[in-house]
């Protein structure tokens, strides 16, 4: 196991301590279904999600007699005293075994009447592999979302019959005999094919005027959509999530229906239960049913919809790119929130991100003046850039205040404190500076001299500011999610950078426009790993 992918008792601790999305239990147990076997200097717990080695000194000496007396009736003091240990030891201990998915909290008080006659089956795979998410703080919160549901299946008669077949005995479920949901009903399901007949317009309104959910099985030639779920509350109408659909032109194999039956019911079981991820409500998956090539999709609200759009006028049928970007990495309503994934947050690998970015250690190094920060306390008279404010633009900016043991603080907002802006100062004329353009070196707060042409950025102010994101960076945590924080972060370093220039006098502008493939070849980058969010121009023409 890497040290970039261990996470200590110590780190995770003391987060818990302030983090409140880190839901330490208070009266933990042992997870169902777990197997704990003790080797000659380590521990190894099998059934989470992810198997779990734990070595050292505490592995072997305080850790099995923790987890003996963890069934859920003692509180965080009461084992540190039954232990002999530290509480603050124990709270620790018990922060990684949460982390690790080996504990979860206590039964909830009158939860035995709603979960009686839970097969023991089920009860052990809610319970185990509940840390896949940590959405339930325990396995009967999710056996009570189970049994609180009520699915009535729609559609196609023979894809309805085995939907119902694989989700009895797990989920309430019924075959729908009418044209709409009985009054009871809390999630519909519309199994759509070739020959599922008519009705679907019909059902979708219905389930949208009355705030049912509904939830779209559909199968074409050998491909399978799993959704879109469909929510007044929080999605777009049906018409609107299917206006990608596509058809297949291959003749459905025998069993294709069970493995979409089968496929689709895991996805709805985990977003009912909340025990395992999946990507509804916000996305749903594509199955091709030959190959079992994946992809997840999503869709947006179309301009002028009647159903769920606020704007007026025609319907567009096509929305715009950066909306579906948007629509694609949403984040999901807060009940379909994954605390897992928070956990990230204090993986040593993710952590480490923090403190990286681009050095040009091949490049002539240029030294900056320290950054006087009073001085933006202050208006100063109108000037044009000089040694001193271009230090203090480009530690503002893009710089880092302080390098602590625990985290890099920066002068400005960045998400998951990554810092993926990257600046560069091209230098028409700024005094002490021969004319070029340079890197940035937050981690140095120097400059590097890459190039002695400017021409490559248009324009004739004393100075300019590029601001670039460093995406493959963030992407190591965030994935298709990175790009929006690219844009975020340099959206915060230029309202940073206008208020520092304002402070100090010098002239601000935000280039509306500018070629990405010119300003990309001066800066040496590649725009479509390290995309270029601002040209801001600094003071005036000489």
């Amino acid at each position: 196991m890497s040290d970039q992918s261990v996470i200590t008792a110590e780190t995770i601790g003391t987060a818990a301590r302030f983090d409140p999305q880190l839901r330490i239990p208070l009266r933990p147990r042992l997870r169902r279904g777990l197997l704990v076997s003790r080797e000659a200097d380590q521990l190894v717990v099998t059934g989470p999600p992810k198997k779990q080695l734990f070595r050292g000194k505490s592995a072997t000496d305080l850790l099995p007699a923790l987890l003996a007396l963890l069934d859920g009736s003692r509180t965080h003091a009461e084992l540190a005293g039954e232990l002999g240990r530290p509480e603050e030891v124990v709270f620790k201990t018990l922060s990684l075994l949460w982390t690790c998915g080996i504990v979860e909290e206590g039964p909830p008080e009158g939860a035995e009447p709603q979960v009686s006659g839970i097969d023991d089956h089920l009860a052990d795979y809610l319970s185990r592999v509940g840390s896949a998410t940590e959405a339930n703080a325990c396995w009967e919160q999710a056996a009570v979302r189970l049994r609180s549901a009520e699915v009535e299946i729609f559609g196609d008669p023979g894809l309805a019959t085995l939907l119902h077949d694989e989700l009895t005995g797990s989920i309430p479920v019924t075959l729908g005999t009418g044209s709409t949901p009985t009054e009871r009903t809390t999630l519909v399901v519309w199994a759509d094919t070739e020959v599922s007949g008519a009705g679907t317009d019909t059902l979708a309104e219905y389930c949208w005027e009355k705030g049912i959910p509904l939830l779209r099985l559909r199968v074409r030639g050998r491909r399978a959509a799993l959704g879109p779920l469909v929510d007044p509350r929080t999605t777009p109408c049906l018409n609107c999530l299917s206006t990608d659909d596509e058809n297949d032109d291959r003749t459905t194999a025998a069993a294709d229906h069970g493995l979409a039956a089968a496929l689709f019911a895991r996805d709805l079981f985990a977003a009912v239960s909340r025990t395992t991820p999946t990507p509804l409500p916000m996305r749903w998956r594509l199955v091709d049913l030959e190959t079992l090539g994946q992809s997840d999709t999503s869709a947006a609200t179309r301009p002028g919809c009647p159903r769920c759009s606020v704007a007026e006028g025609p319907v567009v049928e096509r929305v715009a790119p950066g909306t579906r970007f948007e629509a694609s990495v949403a984040m999901p309503p807060k009940e379909f929130a994954d605390l897992k994934a928070h956990q990230m947050h204090y993986k040593p690998s993710n952590l480490a991100l923090q403190r990286l970015s681009r050095t040009w250690p091949v490049a002539p190094a240029v030294e900056l003046l320290p950054p006087e920060h009073d001085r933006l306390n202050q208006q100063w008279p109108v000037a044009q850039p000089g040694p001193d404010t271009l230090s203090l633009l480009l530690s503002v900016t893009a710089g880092i205040k302080a390098d602590g043991a625990e985290k890099v603080a920066r002068w400005t907002a960045s998400g998951g404190n990554i810092g993926s802006v990257t600046a560069y100062a091209v230098v028409r004329d700024v005094p002490g500076f021969a004319p070029g353009i340079y890197g940035y070196v937050a981690a140095g707060h120097r400059l590097a001299r890459l190039s002695s042409q400017v021409d490559g950025v248009p324009g004739n102010q004393a100075l300019s500011l590029v601001l670039t994101g460093d995406f493959p960076k963030v992407a190591r945590k965030y994935s298709a999610f990175a790009l929006r924080i690219v844009l975020l972060d340099s959206g915060c370093a230029q309202a940073t950078a206008r208020e520092a220039a304002h402070a100090l006098g010098i002239s601000f502008a935000l280039r509306p426009r500018w070629d990405d493939d010119t300003v990309a070849a001066a800066l040496g980058i590649n725009p479509d790993t390290e995309p270029i969010t601002a040209v801001i121009d600094l003071g005036v023409a000489p």
